[in-house]
């Protein structure tokens, strides 16, 4: 029987994070793509031009989705699936899990992006950069060209999307990190007889 001095505790080894992960996971997925596309579609994103306003909100619209999608796995997989209870190690391996399926999806749609919907975005990008070396630290045209012969491998759709999912597996253990601290919730422990 449930009681406030006997809660019905579920082993949390009987119960994968796995699932929920993965369907929270995909779903934030999804919607970053789509919200990446209509920022590309409606010209409201441009990589090039990394100061924008409109890049800015879009990355805080990234983290945001990615948090809410985090928040949301933990505190299902802690209300309906654990009993209401949580411990700090299973709240983050849930949260990073999602994460890090947002991180395979993404990566493989940047690579994606970057090489057959939109592969003049690299040659804009690498364009900005060298405009970038010659204006604000003063390089001659041919320095410049030299400097992004050297690193031009550094403008190709793998490494945009490696870098990419090194950067947003970085942020998923700080934001599973800080998501653990909050919402864990662990179960009372059974009077010393």
């Amino acid at each position: 029987m449930d009681t406030l001095d006997n809660p019905q505790v579920v082993d949390p080894k009987t119960v994968s994070p796995w699932p929920i992960s993965m369907r929270y996971g995909v779903i934030a997925a999804v919607i970053l793509i789509i919200f990446g596309l209509v920022m590309y579609l409606t010209g409201l994103s441009d990589p090039a031009t990394s100061g924008q306003t409109s890049n800015w909100i879009g990355n805080i619209v990234n983290f945001g989705v990615m948090i809410g999608a985090a928040i949301m796995a933990v505190r299902k997989h802690r209300d309906e699936e654990l009993g209401g209870f949580v411990s700090f190690g299973r709240a983050f391996s849930t949260s990073f899990l999602v994460n890090l399926v947002v991180t395979v999806i993404s990566a493989i749609w940047v690579f994606a992006f970057f090489s057959y919907i939109a592969p003049e975005m690299l040659d804009a990008i690498l364009e900005q950069s060298k405009t970038q070396m010659i204006e604000d630290r003063g390089m001659s045209e041919e320095q410049a060209e030299e400097s992004m012969g050297m690193v031009g491998w550094m403008f190709s759709p793998g490494f945009f999307a490696i870098s990419a999912s090194f950067m947003m597996l970085l942020m998923g253990v700080i934001i599973s990190l800080i998501i653990a601290a909050v919402m864990k919730k662990e179960a009372p422990q059974a009077p010393a007889l």
